[in-house]
């Protein structure tokens, strides 16, 4: 701790010698120090920043050298495919296509196997009427409560209540219209509502005909019940009446099948030897699903589509009541649908029979059809509409077919055939080579300015050579089996201003690519060919590498050697602020000696001057 300055006894200004003294210390001892540790701060950061640029270069020679190792990311293989009619056909490439023109013409597009109930399930009939519960019906989605029907103006309601069956309710619609409005399920579960007119029998009697010149409307926005709609009230008949769009069904898709409130029928369950039992499978496309008391047909649906195995989606269409099973793979194959210990697909009606003479019910499976399709003239049949290399020919082209060409006749100005032009895209190979150029001539200008005479990183012996190591390969002729030995013949060179940067002839390289890309893969990396990496983007990938090896390359040897002189000043700039320190106290204690013995000197001065008087 510093001693206090006082030069109270000498009147002096002691505090500013010392400060001053101080600051001379300091500016001879400190100050060099910290310049020096600035110095190698600086050269740190150069050094990530040049080290950054390297490693973008070093990015932007792998995507060439990569691509000759790895097929999946082969930019050589890009192809570019126009359709005359992409809404007929298209296509894509997995690899080299050779450029041709492909003409197509598609006569069937293939499509996926359906499998559906062979009959509506749970259908209502005339005879079933007096059990049919009318909450029941529309996947027990009916609701009691009011209905208005309106005759010729006149408004007539009916009260439906939840205990009531259909029979309940069609004699109930009577009733309230005193028999002008009748209600009728037919045969085949069509629920009608018509208009009726009271006339003489003759015989002192009445009948009712219906009336076609009435007018008959259903619902009104009071009503509390969704007559109209749950039972799909929407087939008009003239003006007097209505039928509905479908059938009657009582199946509830939420409630277990084997319940009777499902409306599916006697669902079984029984072990060999016939005796019942507490569950049973189904096998669609060879996969099991296991079927017991609590099991609904929502849920059954849901685990059909959460197995991918099963080949197919599930649905059941609550319009037509039937389950449907859709092949998820297009084709002529149909659905494997077998049962053990239950009669659950009988029931659902897509099989009839039982244990092995059970077979598809007949109808219930329209099977897909297989696409028909002339390449070049050539007819290739495929189970999918995408037509591969090895069923077209044409190795490496992938077709999609999507309708068929004979549409084309709806409009005589088209043709009766769609054309692939196929040729090569070299977009991205341009591209990369842009991008390795902006990064080579990064690099370049980035070291040079770092290490010219007014640059931080300079007398860098290392670096300068590090650099014409790279600029050398840039130039260097390499031998090889193609029509390219250096870089200049494919439109990449220096430029008469700047021969230290690359810059790119996009004609020549164009020219170069269309003509022989094998050979410009070949300049660039042979190891495309046979591995021996002698390219010259693989020459200059190992130099790059080595540059940026974290163990002995250089920005790993420069920054250590920065590192460690870094710490080495930062101890010596520690120990000299401590000598500095002790240099102030000394000083100090010094000239506070001095105050005092002027101080005391004084005092005596002034005693014998008064005794002399």
């Amino acid at each position: 701790m510093t001693s206090t300055i006082t030069g109270i006894g000498s009147g002096f200004d002691i505090s500013g010698w010392i400060s001053q003294l101080v600051s001379a210390k300091k500016a001879s001892t400190i100050t060099p120090l910290r310049q020096k540790l600035s110095a190698l701060e600086e050269k740190n950061t150069a050094l990530d920043k040049l080290q950054s640029k390297f490693s973008t270069l070093q990015s932007a020679i792998k995507t060439f050298t990569n691509t000759m190792y790895d097929s999946s990311s082969d930019m050589w293989t890009n192809t570019k495919i126009e359709s005359s009619n992409s809404a007929y056909a298209t296509a894509t490439s997995s690899g080299v296509v050779t450029a041709a023109s492909v003409d197509i013409e598609v006569e069937q597009v293939a499509t996926a196997t359906v499998a559906k109930s062979a009959h509506s399930l749970g259908a209502v009939s005339k005879e079933t009427i007096e059990q049919t519960k009318f909450k029941d019906l529309a996947n027990g989605q009916a609701r009691e409560g009011s209905f208005s029907m309106f005759l010729n103006g006149k408004e007539y309601t009916v009260e439906i209540e939840e205990s009531d069956t259909l029979k309940n309710v069609i004699d109930k619609i009577s009733e309230a219209s005193g028999n002008l409005i009748q209600a009728n399920v037919d045969d085949n579960g069509i629920f009608s509502i018509k208009a009726y007119k009271k006339e003489s029998d003759g015989e002192g009697g009445y009948t009712y005909s219906e009336d076609t010149s009435a007018k008959l409307s259903l619902g009104s926005s009071a009503d509390k019940s969704n007559f109209a709609s749950a039972l799909k009230m929407h087939e008009e008949i003239g003006t007097y009446g209505y039928n509905s769009s479908y059938a009657l069904s009582t199946v509830n898709t939420n409630v277990a099948m084997r319940n009777s409130a499902s409306g599916l029928g006697e669902i079984r369950f029984f072990d060999e030897e016939g005796n019942d039992a507490e569950s049973g499978t189904v096998s669609i496309n060879g996969v099991e699903f296991t079927i017991d008391e609590n099991t609904t047909l929502n849920n059954l649906i849901s685990r059909i589509n959460g197995n991918s195995d099963t080949h197919v989606k599930a649905s059941y269409d609550s319009l037509t009541n039937k389950l449907i099973l859709t092949s998820t793979e297009t084709g002529a194959n149909n659905i494997s649908l077998t049962e053990k210990g239950t009669n659950l697909l009988n029931v659902l009606g897509l099989t009839t029979g039982s244990g092995e003479d059970e077979v598809i019910a007949e109808g219930s499976q329209e099977l897909g059809r297989n696409a028909k399709v002339k390449i070049n003239g050539n007819e290739v049949i495929s189970a999918s509409n995408t037509i591969t290399g090895e069923s077209s020919g044409i190795t490496n082209l992938s077709i999609t077919v999507k309708k068929p060409t004979s549409e084309f006749s709806k409009n005589p100005e088209d043709e009766s055939k769609v054309t692939l032009n196929i040729e090569s895209d070299y977009s991205q190979v341009k591209s990369a080579l842009k991008t390795f150029v902006d990064a080579y001539n990064d690099v370049i200008t980035t070291a040079k300015t770092m290490g010219d005479k007014d640059g931080v990183l300079k007398h860098d012996a290392s670096l300068t050579s590090l650099v014409s190591q790279i600029r050398a390969i840039g130039s260097q002729v390499v031998s090889n089996d193609g029509m390219y030995t250096m870089l200049s013949q494919i439109g990449i060179s220096t430029t008469s201003t700047d021969t230290t940067k690359l810059s790119i002839n996009e004609s020549k390289l164009d020219e170069a690519l269309s003509q022989n890309f094998d050979s410009v893969k070949l300049l660039l990396s042979d190891g495309y060919v046979n591995k021996s990496d002698t390219g010259l983007l693989d020459k200059m990938m190992s130099t790059v590498s080595s540059v940026l090896d974290p163990t002995s390359g250089y920005f790993a040897n420069k920054s250590e050697s920065i590192d460690k002189q870094i710490s080495f000043m930062n101890t010596s700039l520690e120990k000299a602020n401590t000598r500095l320190t002790a240099y102030e106290t000394r000083i100090t204690n010094q000239f506070n000696k001095m105050d005092s013995t002027i101080s005391a000197l004084t005092s005596q001065l002034s005693t014998f001057q008064a005794y002399m008087r």
